[in-house]
């Protein structure tokens, strides 16, 4: 899956930096991911869940490794380009 667009909210006076939506492939669309500063440098991805989801420790969009690296490379680099 390849990414094709990726799309930054940022959010002030919040635990969370922004709020990212991110397209798979011009098919699949991923809104809602919430983009938590993780120190200096690094991000950490929380993606959407519901609440019946949430109370059994489960999320409904959960990306093996490789995907949430790519998800989460794009969505640093959008960061880092919409700051300056």
């Amino acid at each position: 899956m390849d990414i094709t667009s990726t799309r930054i909210r940022f959010i002030n006076n919040s635990k969370y930096i922004a709020i990212a939506s991110v397209t798979l492939d011009n098919e699949l669309i991923i809104n809602d991911i919430r983009v938590v500063a993780d120190g200096k440098s690094d991000i950490r991805l929380i993606f959407p869940c519901s609440e019946r989801a949430l109370a059994r420790r489960q999320y409904n969009i959960l990306p093996d490794s490789e995907l949430y690296k790519r998800i989460k490379k794009a969505i640093f680099f959008k960061l880092k380009k919409e700051e300056k």
